[in-house]
């Protein structure tokens, strides 16, 4: 493949500003080779009977979850549980759950501040969320009630404790489940005490607790006051992270298990009030909130976040990717021996062509079919499963590296632009405009669509002509070093691969080393 086809790219210079923090979905694990051989000898000792044991302590909490909700109606359900329902089995189900986290090595829970009433402060915000094991803030919280999703009523034992918890259950595939949710979380804050108080991680996703990611506005929505908890694991090594990038759930369960003792602590922050601008704006409500636990923490608080499946950051009023899919196209085209260079695009500007698996296999003279299916679901598909042959020369084009970003952006253009419905020349949509960032850029496609309406300075139908485009991709002095960021080739290969840029609210981007680099 040609220089700059091999998945390198040039780093962005840090702006002014504080320098950025490190990768906050990165966990990279070391172990000297006396660690190893600790972890070896304890990990055959100490791992496998305690995760046996707590298996057992979580299917004991099953029958107390249940006898709690057993016999209830889904009306009597909607009101907060008393009597004997709520004191044996709530009872029952606190003591079993920190004999649950003892038995996984987590002998002390140190707790910091006092606790505020549900009176006082409805919900409950805790942070950094790291880890499966960031449950065990329930216990001195009192377990209050959480939000969950609704995929996760049908887990074993988890299911039944969901319902013990009389949790908010939010659906990804049900657009309407997430305005019941906030109804809800409204009904249960503004209740005078009525109901326990509602736990969030307001994150969202767990990270390496070297930063703070973008706070989701659901736990700020009732404007009430709410009080900040700060979670952490003061141990000497850290192996509760879990995060996007880094050991996986198995690997994490059995080092945190093979250490002799884990530590949490647990800290109650001041009741934050919210002004009334606050109030009226969940976001700024989050955002602030966020800043006071950052600051509490001693990390930075950045805007980065999860879009679907992938981390995203924030770079001027644009989300992209934290590694753009584009790069891991480039590794699978480079694994395969293939030089995007020699390909026939054949894609035709303004026109598109629909291709199937096999004609896309052809077209890249791919056989491999694990190469093929990796390289095809890089594109996004119609209904059909078939793919727009342009995604596929621009993504080529930007692969092959032999065309400077003036040349490359007016590819994008030509491809991707249609005639004006009055009016001489061609302008570039909302669709076309969206396509082109996510495919060079990793950007959602709906924060794509709401840029192209603000830079249009209308409605969004309305179209944006070469010049204004590369203007945005080319001389806009943020967007502009995005650009060329992701796509300009490096001067001096590096078979590694890329690192990740990562930016603050403020716009300093930099590129952390990766994992196994």
């Amino acid at each position: 493949m040609s220089q700059g086809s091999s998945g390198d790219w040039a780093p962005l210079e840090p702006t002014s500003g504080p320098p950025a923090p490190p990768n906050p979905f990165v966990h990279e694990l070391r172990l000297s080779r006396l660690q190893r051989v600790k972890f070896c000898l304890l990990g055959a000792l100490l791992a496998p009977i305690r995760v046996l044991l707590a298996f057992i302590v979580l299917f004991l909490l099953w029958p107390f979850a249940w006898l709690q909700v057993a016999g209830l109606t889904e009306e009597q359900l909607q009101e907060p549980l008393t009597g004997w329902r709520k004191t044996v089995c709530h009872n029952g189900v606190l003591g079993l759950s920190r004999v649950l986290f003892f038995l996984l090595g987590f002998l002390r829970i140190r707790v910091r501040g006092q606790r505020a009433s549900r009176l006082q402060a409805p919900v409950l915000v805790a942070a950094p969320h790291s880890t499966f094991f960031d449950p065990i803030v329930l216990l001195p919280c009192d377990l209050p009630k959480v939000v969950s999703r609704a995929e996760n009523l049908s887990v074993p034992v988890i299911g039944a404790l969901l319902r013990f918890n009389q949790a908010i259950l939010v659906s990804r595939h049900d657009p309407a489940s997430r305005r019941r949710v906030v109804e809800e979380v409204r009904r249960r804050a503004t209740s005078g005490g009525k109901w326990p108080q509602v736990l969030f991680f307001p994150e969202g996703t767990c990270s390496n607790k070297k930063a703070l990611l973008k706070f989701k506005p659901g736990a700020f929505i009732a404007g009430v006051p709410v009080q900040p908890v700060l979670i952490r694991y003061p141990n000497s090594l850290d192996t509760t992270s879990w995060a996007w990038r880094g050991p996986g759930v198995l690997k994490v369960l059995w080092l945190t298990a093979s250490q002799p003792c884990s530590i949490v602590d647990v800290e109650f922050l001041p009741v934050y009030h919210p002004s009334p601008e606050e109030s009226r704006d969940p976001t700024l409500y989050a955002n602030n909130v966020q800043r006071v636990m950052a600051q509490a923490l001693g990390i930075p608080a950045t805007e980065c976040e999860f879009v679907g499946s992938l981390p995203v950051i924030v770079v001027g009023r644009l989300k992209v990717a934290l590694e753009p899919q584009l790069w891991e196209l480039g590794k699978v085209l480079r694994n395969a021996g293939l030089s995007p260079g020699y390909v026939d695009a054949g894609a035709e500007p303004a026109r598109n062509r629909m291709i199937s698996q096999e004609e896309f296999a052809r077209q890249l003279q791919l056989s491999d079919p694990q190469t093929v299916a990796g390289a095809f679901n890089y594109f996004q598909k119609d209904a059909s499963g078939l793919v727009d042959f342009r995604d596929v020369a621009l993504a080529l084009a930007a692969l092959d590296g032999s065309r400077d970003l003036e040349e490359l952006t007016l590819l994008a253009f030509e491809l991707f632009a249609e005639e004006q419905a009055e009016g001489p020349g061609r302008l570039l949509y909302r669709d076309g405009f969206s396509t082109i960032l996510h495919l060079l850029l990793g950007s959602p496609r709906p924060a794509a669509a709401t840029l192209h309406a603000e830079l249009c300075q209308a409605g969004s139908d309305q179209g944006l002509s070469l010049c204004q485009f590369q203007d945005f991709s080319l001389r806009d002095p943020l967007h502009g070093k995005l650009f060329s960021t992701y796509l300009r080739p490096s001067q001096t290969p590096n078979a590694s691969s890329p690192g990740s840029p990562t930016a603050l609210a403020n716009g300093t981007v930099h590129v952390p080393k990766q994992k196994g680099d």
